[in-house]
């Protein structure tokens, strides 16, 4: 059941997101064209201007609508009238909440990576291959060879941190939804509020770990674990926030499994 709902999610997406991503990719491959064969003086001031204004706009318009679609296809599918449909299915709360993190997941690199074929499209159309056969050569030095292994480590738990922090980031939007949800009168507010608060709460808990890292000594342990050995002392790092993160992902994804489950309070 999870995967069809998964289904019916990028069904939803792709409607609005396949159309700005292929406007996306055809306005990069037209403006590096246009730099590349048009004379110098036709793109100097304002149409120059404009053409890399609209090409950033459409850069920005992607993931910009991919959080907008995240927003209101929780609010209006599971909060909204369409809730009666949902909660009517033969699933649980859980998978619910987990199609529409996973989904948006997707489309979130689905963005990224979009944005980086066109910043691709116009790097080729404007000056050819040759950039990244020079961008690639860098790879065979090497220095860079020797390198590799420890590189890709450090490139995995990016990626893992990438992922987790999106995560964290979308369940602590939902549960702050589900929270103004409990109110009958000025939902929206409240959800703005509880999000308002998480990030105080956030912001305090850090700090206050922060000083006390700093006082019990914890920090100068740690570097001169870094001096000793930067790159274990790196993936420690890395795994001290992966683990941060994934807390945080329990936490706000239970309290919104509660919400929805246990004090479901649809319009």
């Amino acid at each position: 059941m999870l995967g069809k709902l998964i289904g019916y999610e990028t069904k939803a997406f792709g409607r609005i997101m396949l159309p700005l991503y292929g406007a996306t990719l055809a306005f990069a491959l037209f403006a590096g064209l246009s730099i590349r064969f048009l004379p110098s003086d036709t793109l100097e001031g304002l149409p120059g201007a404009l053409l890399f204004m609209l090409y950033g706009m459409l850069i920005m318009a992607i993931f910009i609508m991919t959080g907008v679609l995240s927003v209101t296809r929780f609010y209006k599918n599971l909060l909204g009238l369409e809730g009666y449909l949902m909660f009517s299915l033969p699933t649980n709360t859980a998978s619910l909440i987990a199609s529409k993190v996973i989904s948006v997941l997707i489309w979130s690199a689905l963005s990224s990576i979009t944005a980086l074929l066109s910043i691709a499209l116009s790097v080729l159309g404007g000056g050819g291959i040759e950039p990244f056969r020079e961008f690639f050569r860098i790879f065979t030095y090497p220095e860079v060879l020797e390198k590799l292994p420890s590189a890709a480590g450090f490139t995995t738990m990016f990626l893992l941190l990438a992922v987790a922090g999106a995560a964290a980031s979308i369940v602590r939007i939902y549960a702050g939804i589900a929270i103004g949800h409990q109110f009958n009168d000025h939902r929206i507010l409240f959800s703005i509020l509880a999000l308002v608060a998480f990030n105080v709460v956030g912001t305090t808990v850090m700090s206050l770990l922060g000083s006390a890292g700093m006082y019990s000594g914890v920090f100068d342990s740690i570097s001169r674990i870094f001096e000793a050995n930067s790159a274990q002392a790196l993936y420690v790092a890395q795994a001290g926030m992966l683990a941060f993160l994934v807390l945080q992902i329990a936490f706000f994804g239970a309290l919104t499994w509660v919400l929805l489950d246990r004090r479901l309070n649809l319009e």
